[in-house]
């Protein structure tokens, strides 16, 4: 890939943890954070989510497409030849070759972790085949609750477990906003004023992923 088009690859074996909610805020965040940024998000879960909620937008950006494992690295390149300056890769949950090409394509790995024992077992998969494809990887703690200790014992053990892999300082709370936003064809930066707790959780997560980069 030209170093120009950064690939950030969405990915845990682990349904229901919010890739898709995430791969669509990351895609819009990084297309709102500079003009004439070219934005290309991609989908490669059987599901559609990402394609779904595509159909359901006005606008023509981010660049929405539905493609298959085989054909990633045509995709890719397309796209750094259009002069993209980010793809976004949807993974689907347990489907460890998709994933596998998914990481392989990636500059970096962002890794959904809703707190709780399930999806911090089922990052271990994720997170070996980011070190099998030496590529760097991000833990982004996504649903968690308003109160309670959950999201900074769920983030305590990943880094004992996982100390290569960094946990975001951003984390995604657990908001029917989102939701609101995803189903009228928005992301949440287009849908919610300003100055709530959703936009600025969103704004920090891509500063964070774009530092990574």
């Amino acid at each position: 890939m030209n170093r120009n088009t950064k690939v950030i690859a969405v990915a845990t074996q682990k349904g229901g943890a919010g890739k898709s909610t995430i791969s669509i805020h990351l895609a819009v965040q990084a297309m709102q954070s500079r003009k004439n940024t070219q934005v290309v998000l991609l989908d490669l879960d059987p599901q559609g989510s990402v394609s779904d909620w595509a159909k359901l937008r006005d606008l023509e950006d981010p660049i929405v497409l539905q493609a298959m494992p085989g054909n990633l690295t045509a995709y890719l390149r397309q796209a750094e030849e259009d002069g993209a300056d980010y793809v976004v890769i949807d993974t689907p949950p347990h489907a460890g070759g998709t994933i596998d090409v998914a990481v392989r394509a990636a500059d970096l790995v962002v890794v959904p972790i809703r707190p709780g024992p399930f999806d911090i077992n089922a990052a271990a998969g994720t997170v070996e085949i980011m070190r099998q494809a030496g590529r760097p990887g991000v833990f982004v703690l996504s649903q968690v609750a308003a109160v309670g200790p959950e999201g900074d014992d769920t983030e305590a053990v990943l880094q004992e477990l996982y100390p290569e892999v960094p946990v975001a300082k951003a984390r995604l709370g657990q908001r029917k906003a989102f939701m609101q936003a995803l189903i009228s064809g928005r992301a949440i930066t287009e849908f919610d004023k300003p100055s709530s707790k959703a936009v600025g959780e969103i704004k920090a997560l891509f500063r964070e992923v774009k530092g990574s980069l």
